[in-house]
């Protein structure tokens, strides 16, 4: 066949290892005619295992025609890949749904049939739609190593988009990667990604890492990680950026608001927990995968290490926090806070003027103990809590809400599911096909009696997957319920630095269901009243007739700031943003301001709740 194209040699030595077959690369001259294929069956070496046939140029011939060939004269399974295969990071190939069917399957005497689109073939493919498909406003679009979940507007860059992801992370065997976002797009529907993520099969959840290549901050400050762990009740894992390269050596990069990739990070991989108790904040994520040189110190628990007796380094998302043991109450606050764009950091802890020299003291020791590149391109500093201690700044304060009323206890588990079928049976449109009505709205019960918990889910029996969290239960209830179109009220105690948080803040997320009441702030304890406009909140009257005037947001509503001021009764007027809204509107903003200030007036004027 004449020498070998240190081209094709090149392109050979490049490829990933395939664990099911022996890979066989073809440099098929042009022109290639029978005796030339009669001469490849000869080369190729002897065995029984299936061959994968990579053709190191393209063929003029069908290349479906030539495996076949190959398959009835060996006598073995040949995989060929039909159609243009896309060169993957780490030595793969794909076949992309636009460039043919992939990589088929000819067993001799038989038609061939497909085998996959990725080569290595990953575990994961047959969970996964081969083309694009909608997630209500999104789009989950393949990736050779996963999906990218993308908005479902157009965008004149998406192309640019989806090579800077296909040749990021490599095609893995196990792992899937879902990229979620676009740069300089607003944030996902969190309930679009929720949605994606209950429609994989449970034994590949722990697979996904996700990616966000679009904004990691949700309005309110939360990350994208924390607020998705909270919606499904599972442990979901995110990457840290840009994975690049595979084992040992490969390098996750920052990504930045453009989605170019940034500098290398040594924190590769976060899990990000669901709440223990509803309601209340998730934990803080713990690193899971991380290339600081700290092997040779004691791990407590995944990512934090003894440095000390009474001292602990702990990989944050920002670099290395050496700190006091047990945690300070401003830990939520480090280990929430972004990496630095230029540098990794190591972070002497703060909260104690006293112990602050000890601890610098130990991490100065600790980065001379570094490699000399990594050594030199770390920066030493100190973590100072920027907030109340025990909340992160960039985190929505939670007002303390009126509860169930005084005197009127909610019945037991029994009784709600009584009380759920009776409100469906005075009101059986409230269903409108809704899965499992009485479950839902047995969860809004729990959630006016002050209860329920993500463990109160339904749970799955031997080999079913398991059913709803409460989270999704509480939504599926409260959108059963009549929508209260108009003003709403709250009086709730926040001090003067919560205040000045909701001053600075143009739109708030409350991944809680806020309750309100269509009469005002009442009379209360507390030193703020929050006047809301309502547009999708749910009126809670089927279900408690007793208190007509009481509406729940759904967890994860939106709300725009209007005014927040201070002073001995502060006044906190917000209008809720529709699902569809994606920017400000200033004239909705002007005519909610008016709307409230009307009925804060009407309410102070001597009606009810004034």
């Amino acid at each position: 066949m004449g020498p070998a194209d240190p081209r094709a040699l090149a392109f050979t030595a490049g490829l990933a290892p395939d664990a099911e077959c022996t890979v066989v690369v073809a440099d098929l001259p042009d022109g290639s005619d029978d005796a030339t294929l009669d001469r490849l069956v000869r080369a190729v070496p002897a065995g029984t295992d299936d061959l994968r046939v990579v053709f190191g140029r393209p063929l003029r011939r069908d290349a479906m025609t030539v495996a076949r060939r190959l398959a009835e004269r060996l006598g073995r399974t040949v995989i060929a890949a039909a159609g243009a295969p896309l060169p993957t990071p780490g030595g793969g190939l794909w076949v992309g749904p636009d460039s043919g069917p992939g990589w088929m399957r000819c067993a001799p005497g038989a038609p061939e049939v497909p085998d996959s689109r990725a080569f290595p073939k990953p575990s994961w493919e047959p969970a996964v739609p081969s083309r694009p498909w909608s997630l209500g406003r999104s789009v989950a679009e393949p990736l050779p190593a996963g999906v990218w979940l993308r908005p479902a507007t157009e965008d004149p860059d998406r192309s640019a988009h989806w090579a800077r992801l296909a040749g990021g992370p490599t095609v893995s065997t196990e792992l899937m990667t879902v990229a979620v976002g676009a740069p300089g797009a607003p944030a996902l529907p969190v309930a679009d990604v929720a949605r994606f993520w209950e429609d994989l099969p449970p034994w590949l959840r722990p697979a996904v890492r996700f990616l966000c290549y679009g904004p990691a901050r949700l309005s309110g400050g939360r990350h994208l990680g924390d607020v998705l762990a909270q919606a499904v009740g599972e442990p979901v894992r995110f990457l840290s950026g840009m994975p690049q390269g595979s084992g040992d050596g490969g390098e996750v990069l920052l990504t930045g608001a453009d989605g170019t990739p940034g500098r290398p990070l040594w924190a590769h991989e976060f899990v990000h927990l669901p709440p223990a108790g509803f309601p209340g904040p998730p934990p803080s994520p713990i690193a899971s995968a991380h290339r600081w040189p700290l092997g040779e110190l004691p791990e407590i628990r995944p990512g934090t290490h003894r440095l000390a007796d009474d001292v602990v380094v702990e990989v944050v998302r920002s670099g290395l926090w050496v700190r006091p043991t047990p945690a300070p109450a401003h830990a939520p606050q480090m280990r929430d806070a972004d990496p630095d764009p230029a540098h990794e950091r190591v972070l002497c802890d703060a909260g104690s003027e006293e112990n602050l020299p000890r601890l610098r003291r130990l991490a100065q020791d600790l980065v001379r103990s570094f490699p000399p590149g990594l050594r030199g391109a770390v920066r030493l500093g100190t973590g100072r809590p920027t907030a109340p201690a025990g909340r992160a700044p960039s985190r929505a304060p939670r007002a303390p809400l009126p509860g169930a009323p005084s005197g009127a206890p909610y019945p037991g588990p029994m009784g709600r599911t009584s009380l759920a079928a009776e409100a469906l049976r005075r009101n059986p449109g409230l269903a409108d096909g809704a899965p499992d009505p009485a479950a839902a709205l047995a969860a809004v019960l729990r959630r006016l009696a002050g209860e329920g918990a993500p463990e109160a889910a339904m749970t799955s029996t031997a080999g079913h997957p398991p059913g709803p969290t409460e989270d999704i239960l509480l939504g599926r209830g409260l959108r059963m319920l009549p929508v209260l179109p108009g003003p709403t009220g709250l009086r709730t105690t926040l001090d003067e630095p919560m205040l000045r948080w909701y001053a600075e803040q143009p739109v708030v997320t409350d991944p809680y269901a806020c309750e309100a009441s269509t009469v005002g702030p009442a009379e209360a304890p507390g030193n703020t009243v929050f006047l809301i406009l309502s547009v999708n909140g749910r009126l809670t009257d089927p279900l408690d007739p007793l208190r007509p005037d009481r509406v729940l947001f759904l967890p994860g509503s939106r709300f725009r700031v209007l005014e927040a001021g201070t002073g001995a009764t502060g006044v906190v007027m917000m209008r809720e943003m529709a699902p569809e809204e994606s920017s400000i509107d200033r004239v909705l903003d002007r005519t909610a301001v008016r709307d409230l200030t009307r009925a804060w007036q009407d309410w102070r004027a001597g009606r009810p709740g004034a």
